[in-house]
């Protein structure tokens, strides 16, 4: 970007101080004139890009996965309040306590699958989403591919002229 800034510039005081009037001049203009319009494709392309790629898919990131780590986490956390009511079963001491601990194994294994089920349910619909994401990395490879050509041309309509 600053390059093209410093390119504009330059074409467009050397042209003044050259003259318009003179080819060398006109063709200053004419060029200075084509870096503008490649300057505003350019933000069209910058927008573009962040509108249906960037946007899109930053808020994906964080709001998706945020979800599934936290999830993820308190899976996590599930499993070892599970592992730790199946170690106090192990180490009962009195039939009472022992039936107790046991009480407290199935409460802690109905919370783990409960808490499973919710984070296969959130892992199943974030990689059906990331895979809606393919749409929009084509949308992103578009409009560069769309950027570029129309740059193209610009530049080669201009080296057309100067060839005349």
């Amino acid at each position: 970007w600053y390059q093209r800034r410093v390119r504009e510039a330059v074409v467009s005081t050397q042209s003044t101080g050259i003259g318009e009037t003179t080819q060398v001049g006109q063709t200053l203009v004419e060029v200075g004139g084509t870096f503008e319009r490649i300057g505003m494709l350019e933000r069209e392309y910058l927008s573009d890009v962040y509108t249906k790629f960037f946007k899109p898919f930053s808020n994906h990131l964080q709001v998706e996965w945020g979800n599934v780590t936290t999830e993820k986490r308190r899976l996590e956390l599930a499993r070892l309040d599970l592992d730790a009511a199946k170690a106090k079963v192990r180490t009962a001491r009195t039939p009472e306590v022992m039936q107790q601990n046991e009480q407290k194994v199935r409460e802690s294994q109905a919370a783990f699958d409960r808490q499973f089920e919710q984070t296969k349910i959130l892992l199943t619909d974030a990689d059906r989403k990331s895979g809606e994401f393919c749409h929009y990395l084509e949308e992103f490879i578009r409009s560069q591919m769309n950027y570029h050509e129309q740059a193209h041309k610009m530049l080669e309509e201009t080296y057309n002229k100067m060839k005349q």
